[in-house]
């Protein structure tokens, strides 16, 4: 006999705990295992499955941090007289993007920059 699932109520999606979520990915990171019938047997479509993947993707693998050792190469010193380039730094978003922006810039506008970003 198959399952149904009865949903009552003004609600109609699904809830999935992250702890059911994991064990879907688990299941579908299996060698020689299909997503879609990984779906199947859940009864989700496949592109959920491939969604919760991209959403643990950050989670799974953490940012990792090197050590950095500042010199001053022989050209640069010679070259003291040119205007310096402009430090840019890179922020990585939360949505993944990446932001470059000029290291003096006020804090004002790199607040309006990255919720413009974010937003996008």
């Amino acid at each position: 006999m198959a399952r149904m699932e009865v949903i009552s109520g003004i609600e109609r999606r699904r809830r999935w705990s992250d702890e059911a979520k994991l064990r879907i990915l688990a299941e579908a990171d299996q060698p020689g295992v299909r997503i879609g019938d990984v779906a199947r047997r859940h009864d989700i479509y496949p592109a959920q499955i491939r969604l919760w993947r991209q959403s643990f993707s950050c989670i799974s693998a953490p940012a990792t941090f090197l050590p950095v050792e500042l010199i001053e190469e022989a050209g640069l010193a010679q070259a003291r007289d040119t205007p310096p380039a402009p430090t840019v730094i890179e922020i990585l978003l939360r949505n993944g993007r990446c932001l470059k922006v000029p290291a003096d810039l006020e804090l004002k506008m790199l607040a309006s920059l990255i919720t413009c970003v974010e937003a996008a």
